[in-house]
């Protein structure tokens, strides 16, 4: 799992894509420096705030996709749709560019590097939360509402969705959540996987149970 540093020495011209939360986030680094050159933010749904945010990006820099050298998007926790978007994207440019490199971070383990006091949340629906624990930075597992009582203090990224109720008498702490920001101020963590396939972040691969097609016929007379 590489690091922001060894990322931008093997492609100096590298685009981050963010839509985990309500604010899209696309940052483009230009050369060796943890910091990105440029960095947009756009409240709104992924569907069109996507699109407005690497637009202003590329245009602000002067590139367009053809001059990347690489591009990473949050994987998750967070918003699905959102996320399955920038996938979709990403699996479009390559497409068109097969030499482009691909790479996934997950969005709690950065704020779980900067806040290690924390028990970093996510709504995971249906009563679990996605987590990331105190001394395990890197690593996300999920928990069951009622556990979450013994895990204080809670911390979650801004801006991201919530549905889930917390228990009892828990409250739980906003952190900011501005991606580019985290990862550089982190650079030598391995927050990086290579993604050959963009696809969003879930604890368990799907299964599926497998169909028998059969003809159906009335039951027969008494």
């Amino acid at each position: 799992m590489p690091s922001l540093r060894q990322l931008l020495a093997l492609h100096p011209v590298l685009l981050a894509l963010d839509t985990s939360s309500t604010r899209i986030e696309v940052a483009l680094w230009l050369g060796p420096s943890a910091e990105p050159a440029f960095l947009v933010t756009v409240e709104g749904e992924a569907s069109g705030a996507l699109p407005s945010a690497l637009s202003q990006v590329l245009a602000s820099a002067g590139r367009g996709v053809r001059d990347l050298d690489a591009a990473v998007f949050c994987a998750g926790p967070g918003s699905l749709l959102g996320i399955r978007l920038a996938a979709a994207t990403l699996r479009a440019w390559r497409a068109a560019r097969p030499e482009l490199a691909l790479y996934s971070y997950l969005s709690l383990p950065p704020l779980a590097v900067a806040h290690p006091a924390f028990t970093i949340v996510a709504d995971a629906r249906r009563d679990t939360w996605h987590a990331v624990q105190p001394g395990a930075a890197h690593i996300v597992t999920r928990l069951a509402t009622t556990e979450l009582a013994r895990r204080p203090p809670l911390a979650t990224p801004a801006h991201f969705r919530r549905w889930s109720e917390l228990p009892a008498g828990q409250t739980v702490t906003e952190l900011p959540w501005c991606p580019a920001k985290l990862l550089a101020a982190a650079p030598d963590e391995d927050f990086f996987t290579t993604a050959a396939e963009p696809e969003a972040f879930q604890h368990e691969s799907p299964s599926y149970a497998a169909w028998t097609p059969q003809v159906h016929r009335s039951a027969p007379a008494p």
